[in-house]
C-alpha cells in the first residue's frame, strides 16, 4: 500500500493530522510515519511524496524487530514517549493510526467511499503461488487459497494474519475481513516444533517480553487458576505477541 496508493496515504495522514488540529486548526500536531529499515523502497518513495506535496510529514526509519508495529512500541521508538500500562496512547500526545486507516479516511473524505476490499498476504510453503492482493471483504478464504494455485499436498493448517499472532482457519469457508493481513498456509516443515518439556527457569520469556511481563510465572499461575494474582502481575498488559512462546527452550506454550 505504502508504495502502490503513496499520494492517497499521504493526503490521509494530512486529514486525520486537520481533524486532531481541532474545528479551527489551533492544537498543534505534528505528523510522522514509521516505517522499518528493511524496506528502503518505501521510505524513499514516500519520502519523495512528502516532497513533492510540500506537506510537513516526519518519516521515522525504524529498526527492523518484532512487535515494532504495536502502538506502544512504536510510540516508544519514535518519540521516546511510554504509554503507562492500561493508558491510551491518547494520554501521553499520541494518536496512532495505520495505512490502511489513513487511506480509508482519505476515500472516505475526498471520494465518499467506504472500504470494500482489504489487501493481505498469501504466504507460506504450502500455496501454490504466493501473492499480494486487493481481496473483496467477504470473500471466502477458500476462494483465496484457489486464486493462488491451491494448497501444495503438504499443506497441514491455514493460519489467518500473520505467523505470530495468526489463528488457524475454522473453515476455508470463512470469510476475509477488512482487518485480514494474511493468509498463511503452512507445511508440516513448517509447524515442526521440539516437545515441550519442563521450564527450568532460564528467564528468556522475560528478556524478550516487549512489555516487561513475566511469562513464565505468568503461564504458571494461569495453570493453577490462579487468575487473580496473574492480574496482580500485569497479565492484562500482554498483548499477545507471542514473542515469549517463539523464545522459550522449553517449547511451552506461553501464549
Amino acid at each position: 500500500l505504502m508504495l502502490e496508493r503513496t499520494d492517497a496515504l499521504v493526503e490521509g495522514i494530512v486529514l486525520i493530522g486537520k481533524a486532531l488540529a481541532g474545528k479551527n486548526g489551533t492544537r498543534p500536531v505534528n505528523l510522522g510515519i514509521g516505517i522499518e529499515n528493511n524496506k528502503p523502497d518505501a521510505i524513499a518513495t514516500v519520502r519523495e511524496t512528502i516532497a513533492a506535496k510540500g506537506v510537513n510529514i516526519e518519516v521515522f526509519e525504524l529498526r527492523t524487530k518484532y512487535p515494532q508495529g504495536a502502538e506502544k512500541m512504536l510510540i516508544d521508538a519514535a518519540t521516546g514517549r511510554q504509554v503507562p500500562p492500561g493508558a491510551l496512547p491518547m494520554e501521553v500526545g499520541c494518536v496512532i493510526q495505520n495505512v490502511g486507516t489513513a487511506l480509508a479516511v482519505r476515500d472516505a473524505v475526498l471520494e465518499g467511499k467506504v472500504p470494500t476490499t482489504a489487501a493481505l498476504t498469501v504466504s507460506g510453503l504450502g500455496i501454490v503461488e504466493p501473492k499480494n492482493l486487493y481481496v473483496t471483504i467477504g470473500t471466502a478464504i477458500g476462494d483465496v487459497i484457489r486464486y493462488c494455485g491451491g494448497a501444495k499436498p503438504n499443506a497441514r493448517r491455514v493460519v489467518v494474519g500473520g505467523p505470530m499472532m495468526g489463528f488457524a482457519a475454522y473453515s476455508l469457508e470463512a470469510p476475509v475481513v477488512k482487518a485480514t493481513s494474511g493468509i498463511l498456509v503452512l507445511t508440516d516443515e513448517e509447524l515442526k516444533a521440539p516437545p515441550e518439556t519442563a521450564c527450568f527457569n532460564c528467564g528468556k520469556c522475560s528478556q524478550a517480553c516487549p512489555v516487561n511481563l513475566l511469562p513464565g510465572r505468568l503461564a504458571r499461575l494461569s495453570e493453577l487458576g490462579r487468575y487473580e494474582d496473574a492480574r496482580d502481575l500485569g497479565i492484562e498488559v500482554c498483548m499477545e505477541c507471542g514473542t515469549c512462546a517463539f523464545t522459550c527452550p522449553a517449547s511451552k506454550p506461553l501464549v
